[in-house]
């Protein structure tokens, strides 16, 4: 395999995935960190695996949510598919999970083995070594029960209660406990509620003086941060099924299956067939003579029918979105169809004049009318170009948003003699025009562009060659309101994507598919570069405001 272009791959968790010509997987790893990780199989000086590296033709990899997610993915897939250069983690062992037992006041210790027994499974962290040393910290702010049901049964009173470990819930007086539902909301990221009892621990232990006990408290809180990583948590059920969805994305059906046992997704299979080649019906066909017979379940087929709680269902929704999403992205770097097929889409429901290879969104960001400043993101061929990405503190007026975008767009199409103040204003002498340039709000922002023309009419030359629209959000800000009814208009929400032809505004209702996500990406990208910004301007303002303080006392 030749070297790649590495410049798009992301730098979060994610399991790559190495494959020949034939399709057939060579090796299979977890990384923190995939752009560096790939990296190092490409350097002048590495010899790790060249082997393997000289045999692949592509890499694929799959999204996860944090670094245990991908360590457990990993095992799973090497122990399926058996990959010839993986040579660790094919017979090992399972890692470390939290069990909690099904009974009214539940055991809870660490195991290796998964049973069909319906008890509570959490995934932890990678460490063992630390998650039993964090676990006895837990223990003693909890008081959970950890001795056997054979010794619970016995209702004596043994040396963890002597010791503050345990409250003697086996005198079969005690309620049932409040301690699962805190443990399995604590590893999916919810600490505040035993933050909260260990901070009245300090405060009753401070009180009596026993500042010993406060100060093993206080260090037991900090090292709680250490586990403040969303875990998953996997319910043993007794049985095993095949999930599936497909997505028609341009002329192509790309589908996205998944394969459970024992309510753990050890397998995922992504491809596509034309939509020419093959129906809906006939896939299913196929998928159902291969696997199972395949049922529709809501907005996916699933070989076995069971309950899910909301909770599981939202959960089951991102895992799909996050699959698709990171196939997408394989196939972009890799120069594939699915993008041009996307795009194409986007120019014909919107009726743009450009196709959108390159295209570039503004979000405003300010705090009280105050600190006012616009950021352009950019992406080609819907993959970030960082290159063109700018920041710009506006100079005229500050408190007024009509105002301020049109400085900013005098500035970035450079139709006047405004000079910028970023270092990438100043030191950028390129000129280029995107193919769809949108703006931060509604049928207002576009507004601007017929006042800029009016003033310079040298402005009609990027008109004439951009594709302006706006997008605008209002209720549909929070996006847990898409999709319900307003109570204003008693309409639908969801975001608008505003166009121009000819100076007649149309207006265009999202729907929310692959196409529109595109849209939807480059925005939030926008906003969250908007924000990390202001937020550095009031750390900044903040410690100067606290420097100014501490002189005074000085004076005093």
């Amino acid at each position: 395999m030749e070297t790649i272009n590495l410049s798009h791959y992301p730098q979060s968790p994610w399991v790559y995935i190495f494959k020949d010509k034939r399709d057939n997987i060579l090796y299979i790893w977890k990384a923190k960190n995939l752009k560096k990780r790939i990296s190092q199989y490409f350097s002048p000086w590495s010899v790790w695996k060249q082997e393997m590296v000289a045999q692949a033709e592509k890499i694929e990899f799959i999204i996860v949510e944090n670094e245990s997610e991908s360590l457990y993915l990993e095992s799973n897939l090497i122990k399926k598919h058996l990959p010839p250069f993986n040579n660790m983690l094919k017979w090992a062992n399972a890692y470390a999970y939290i069990k909690l037992t099904k009974h009214p006041i539940p055991q809870i210790f660490i195991t290796r083995k998964k049973i069909n027994d319906w008890a509570t499974y959490i995934w932890p962290k990678h460490n063992t070594r630390e998650l039993k040393k964090f676990l006895q910290y837990l223990r003693q702010i909890i008081q959970y029960r950890t001795c056997p049901l054979s010794q619970f049964n016995q209702w004596k009173v043994c040396s963890d209660y002597y010791f503050w470990l345990c409250k003697w819930r086996c005198n079969g007086k005690t309620e049932e406990p409040d301690y699962p539902k805190l443990i399995t909301s604590f590893f999916k990221g919810n600490t505040k509620p035993i933050e909260q009892k260990i901070k009245i621990l300090i405060d009753e232990a401070i009180k009596v003086e026993n500042f010993e006990w406060a100060a093993k408290l206080r260090d037991i809180y900090l090292q709680i941060w250490n586990f403040t990583e969303k875990q998953s948590i996997e319910f043993a059920k007794s049985f095993s099924w095949y999930l599936l969805q497909i997505r028609e994305i341009g002329t192509r059906r790309v589908y996205v299956l998944l394969h459970f046992y024992e309510g753990k997704m050890i397998d995922i299979i992504r491809h596509h067939f034309e939509k020419d080649e093959i129906d809906q019906d006939t896939m299913l066909a196929s998928f159902s003579s291969e696997f199972w017979e395949f049922k529709k379940e809501n907005w996916y087929y699933a070989t076995t029918h069971f309950t899910r709680t909301k909770w599981e269902e939202k959960e089951m929704l991102q895992l799909f979105n996050d699959f698709f999403d990171s196939y997408l992205l394989v196939n972009t770097i890799q120069w594939s169809w699915i993008i041009n097929e996307l795009l194409k889409t986007l120019q014909n429901r919107y009726s743009l004049s450009n196709f959108p290879y390159q295209v570039e969104c503004l979000d405003i960001s300010h705090l009280w009318g105050d600190r006012t400043s616009w950021w352009l993101s950019a992406i080609t061929w819907w993959l970030p170009d960082k290159k063109w990405y700018r920041k710009y503190k506006i100079i005229t007026s500050k408190n007024d948003d009509y105002l301020s975008l049109k400085e900013v767009l005098i500035r970035r199409f450079k139709i006047s003699g405004i000079k910028g103040t970023s270092s990438q204003e100043r030191e950028s002498n390129v000129f280029h025009l995107p193919d769809v340039f949108i703006l931060d709000g509604w049928k207002g922002q576009l507004g601007i562009l017929n006042e800029l023309l009016k003033e310079y009419p040298q402005f009609q030359k990027i008109i004439d060659n951009v594709q302006f629209c706006s997008l605008g959000k209002w209720e549909a800000r929070h996006k847990a309101t898409i999709g319900k009814t307003s109570k204003k208009t008693n309409e639908q929400i969801g975001e608008k994507l505003y166009t121009r032809n000819n100076w007649k505004i149309i207006e265009n209702d999202f729907t929310y598919d692959d196409a529109d996500k595109i849209l939807i990406k480059l925005r939030d990208e926008a906003h969250r570069f908007s924000n990390a910004y202001r937020k550095k301007q009031e750390e900044i303002s903040f410690k100067k405001e606290k420097e100014k303080i501490e002189k005074k006392k000085k004076k005093l």
